[in-house]
């Protein structure tokens, strides 16, 4: 199905350097992108494995549950045999990861692991991200030319909504609809609009005027904050309908910004490590060595990585628990392990 949505503007010859400093922003594999985009495909059959039959074959993907102080965790164990796998989205409930094998523009296997080690494995033509929706019943994935598709969790089934190009990890909000960067292609992404896809008719609506967002992120009051590059800055906003409102100007050279749905925010910069900005006009402090921060459903604790390492630090730095592989915050009650 092809998308109807209107086009972005074209950027100015004066905006061609700009934009091409911050693709760094929008994706990390825009160099092994240089070779060429995969041709986007119907997903093929559904495999079905066992926990023993992964095993078996070498794709043993293992969810591990952890109760914290504040909340839970699910760690992720990735199997040895395949350095290409990448974990690309969790369930909110922790009862299913979407992960990639091989991540990238050729032909993967979206791999959906579940807690007992059981998996179902869908061939796609490349994977590039994925988000599940509130109930974690379906995900929306992004396949290697940057095309959208619906893929039941529990039986694998998948259906083309987009043609796209889109980038960004897909945010499903609970009526249905779907958060994405909607790009001028995936090998140069120079605009990158966040727009609000139907998966049952196939609109796109534009959401913000900015032309160089690359992420988004849901508030407690219902509105959208973005992450946006502009005029040599890092910049996060809050949109809602027509209202558009500067939160936070980071400054030259923020990445990897997240921002909690209580407003917080959290960004790195390059070489010195995540920093934290508790409310709009404070000061940015720093917080810890490492990158790719994210914030718990209270906006309060943050996992950052270190290294092949995941940290879960409290507010004022304090580490909290320390995983030796990949893990993410869930939502989920007295089923968590220990």
């Amino acid at each position: 199905m092809s998308a109807r949505v209107r086009a972005p503007a074209r950027p100015g010859r004066g905006d061609t350097a700009r934009r091409a400093r911050v693709l760094v922003f929008l994706v990390p594999l825009l160099a092994s992108l240089a070779g060429g985009v995969a041709l986007a495909g119907p997903p093929g059959a559904v495999s079905r494995l066992s926990a023993k039959e992964a095993a078996d074959a070498g794709h043993a993907v293992t969810l591990i549950s952890h109760r914290l102080a504040s909340g839970a965790a699910v760690e992720v164990r990735l199997p040895l045999t395949a350095p290409g796998v990448r974990l690309l989205a969790m369930a909110r409930d922790g009862s299913s990861a979407a992960l990639a094998d091989p991540y990238g523009v050729d032909p993967a296997a979206l791999v959906l692991a579940r807690p007992d080690g059981s998996q179902a494995r869908v061939q796609m033509p490349g994977l590039l991200a994925a988000g599940y929706a509130p109930a974690g019943d379906w995900l929306a994935a992004i396949d290697g030319r940057g095309a959208l598709w619906q893929v039941d969790a529990a039986s694998g089934d998948a259906r083309a909504l987009a043609d796209g190009p889109f980038l960004g990890s897909p945010l499903v909000r609970p009526d249905g609809s779907i958060l994405l960067l909607s790009v001028s292609s995936v090998e140069a992404p120079f605009v990158s609009q966040l727009v609000q896809l139907d998966p049952d008719s196939g609109e796109v609506e534009p959401l913000a005027s900015e032309q160089l967002v690359y992420a988004a992120f849901p508030m407690d009051d219902g509105t959208i904050a973005i992450a946006a590059h502009e005029a040599g800055t890092t910049v996060v906003r809050r949109i809602s309908g027509t209202r558009d409102e500067l939160i936070a100007d980071l400054g030259p050279g923020a990445t990897h910004v997240a921002v909690a749905t209580n407003g917080r925010i959290a960004f790195v910069r390059e070489g010195r490590g995540v920093f934290l900005l508790d409310r709009p006009g404070a000061v940015a402090r720093l917080l810890a060595a490492g990158g790719d921060p994210a914030f718990d459903g209270s906006g309060s604790n943050l996992i950052v990585r270190q290294g092949g390492s995941t940290m879960v630090l409290a507010p004022d730095g304090s580490t909290i628990a320390r995983f030796p592989g990949e893990a993410v915050f869930v939502a989920c009650g007295q089923e968590c392990g220990s």
